[in-house]
């Protein structure tokens, strides 16, 4: 299967996110926008895995679980990466809490390099994809909304399937870790 691991957002996020990127859609062009079902902040991304490897994947995490506490964070502006000049995938950034999600990529990485996972060779820089783009292009300021801050909360982290169809991508999940630092439910 086709797998990474993110945490989850609220519906009340995603669907901020999803009438923002509507009317985003009209001003850029050339963005294959994230349906609202299928936001995220991702953390890894896996490729082809099988069985085996999901469940050694949850053994190496299972720890996370009671090591970290549930996350308020907020959402920042919009940006886009690798900048705003050459656009590729254009992205909500976050702006409270950020050293605490960097702490869990940490501790992922951390873990999962024990087990023959690879590290990721880029910066973590915690953010929600809004689309992306094939060929890069500007991301102008006057098509750039401003955006409320919004508060809400991390507390699980999900591994999801991803299943591509011509109409983009299918995220179903298979397990998920709930972050409570004193590890009752």
């Amino acid at each position: 299967m086709r797998a990474f691991l993110a945490f989850e957002i609220p519906d009340t996020i995603k669907h901020y996110l999803a009438v923002l990127t509507k009317g985003m859609g009209t001003k850029i062009t050339g963005v294959r926008w994230v349906g609202e079902e299928a936001q995220h902040i991702t953390l890894k991304f896996f490729g082809e895995i099988g069985e085996e490897k999901t469940k050694t994947i949850r053994i190496s995490l299972a720890h996370i679980g009671t090591a970290y506490g549930s996350i308020e964070t907020t959402t920042g502006v919009v940006d886009a990466f690798p900048n705003r000049r050459r656009a590729r995938v254009i992205v909500v950034t976050l702006v409270k809490e950020v050293d605490k999600i960097k702490t869990i990529f940490d501790d992922m990485e951390n873990s999962l390099s024990t087990v023959g996972f690879e590290r990721e060779k880029r910066g973590f820089v915690p953010h929600i994809t809004l689309g992306r783009r094939k060929i890069p292009a500007p991301l102008l300021d006057r098509d750039i909304p401003r955006i409320e801050e919004m508060k809400f909360v991390l507390d699980k982290l999900v591994l999801f399937r991803s299943t591509l169809t011509p109409q983009g991508a299918i995220y179903d999940p298979v397990w998920d870790i709930s972050l409570k630092a004193d590890g009752r439910d």
